[in-house]
């Protein structure tokens, strides 16, 4: 039986055809018409020490569950078996942090994924493994930078744990936004922040991103967001608002002015978990605003809890 139930933000997002990196029968996402991509099936691989690897995490989804999810094709964050623009979602969990160089990940999955298909991604908080990431300092974006610069891959850059594909990098959400938002303004992808969670509502130690391709033309990086989206929620433009306020944060996320207009907007327009979840990163940008506070309070019926980063 398996312990984890359906993760509807997953559902409401990845629909059609897509594929999942690294995906286990023990944390499923049990979407339809997905296929898994993995570095080695056991027979074939990316590297001879993705074979050693795959030996390993068969041996622990067996102890788990009994069985091991198929491998359907053989890649990895930067080898994706798949056509441009052929996809309708990318979805990875605890699998990111593996990657030696991000950047290149994200590019990649802007590569495969049609106009408008989504990459959804979560990836550990650092309390996820202890032996791992807990004591390590959260990665600065200009060593993501500087991966990137220098092509850095499993062959040539190992983790500080010495195990091959550990986990490279350390991130809380914010430091991956900052990620995207720097990728964004350098025209490396066009990527639309669509929702985030603080804490993924899947197992629970994690963090979620979810992204959406746009094209460079309807995504321009421009300082007249803020404009557009005062003047949508002005004439009731709810949706058209939203839009814009989240093509603003996808160039800059800590504008405490757009999370609040789109934390407001996505409640006005019926979507309640994205609005608190937008409406915290709102607060953990100005978290002793009493009146926001008191708010979140009245629109969720919770109080706002400063998150541990």
């Amino acid at each position: 039986m398996n312990p984890f139930p359906p993760y509807d933000l997953a559902s409401k997002y990845c629909s059609g055809h897509g594929l999942e990196l690294g995906a286990s029968l023990h944390n499923p996402f049990g979407l339809p018409d997905c296929l898994n991509v993995a570095p080695s099936d056991g027979v074939d691989f990316l590297h001879p020490r993705d074979l050693e690897d795959y030996e390993k995490r068969w041996k622990i989804q067996e102890s788990i569950v009994h069985e091991v999810m198929p491998v359907d094709r053989i890649g990895d964050f930067t080898n994706i078996p798949a056509d441009d623009a052929s996809l309708d979602y990318l979805i990875s969990s605890h699998v990111i942090e593996h990657e030696p160089d991000p950047i290149a990940a994200f590019i990649e999955s802007f590569r495969v994924l049609k106009e408008g298909g989504i990459f959804f991604c979560i990836f550990p908080k650092r309390t996820a493994e202890i032996r791992c990431d807990i004591f390590r300092p959260v990665t600065p974006l200009e060593e993501l930078i500087a991966a990137h610069e220098e092509n850095r891959t499993v062959r040539d850059s190992m983790p500080p744990s010495d195990e091959w594909r550990g986990h490279y990098y350390v991130y809380t959400l914010q430091s991956m936004l900052r990620l995207v938002n720097w990728i964004n303004r350098r025209k490396l992808v066009s990527f639309c922040v669509e929702t985030m969670e603080e804490t993924d509502s899947k197992i629970g130690n994690g963090h979620t991103l979810v992204l959406r391709k746009m094209s460079p033309y309807a995504m321009p990086d421009s300082d007249n967001y803020s404009l557009l989206v005062e003047h949508c929620i002005r004439h009731g433009q709810y949706a058209e608002g939203l839009q814009a306020a989240k093509a603003s944060l996808s160039f800059d996320f800590f504008t405490v002015p757009i999370l609040y207009a789109a934390a407001l907007l996505w409640f006005q327009t019926g979507s309640f978990h994205e609005a608190k979840e937008f409406y915290r990163q709102c607060l953990l940008q100005d978290s002793e605003c009493e009146a926001r506070r008191r708010e979140f309070f009245e629109l969720f019926g919770e109080y706002y809890i400063q998150p541990l980063r």
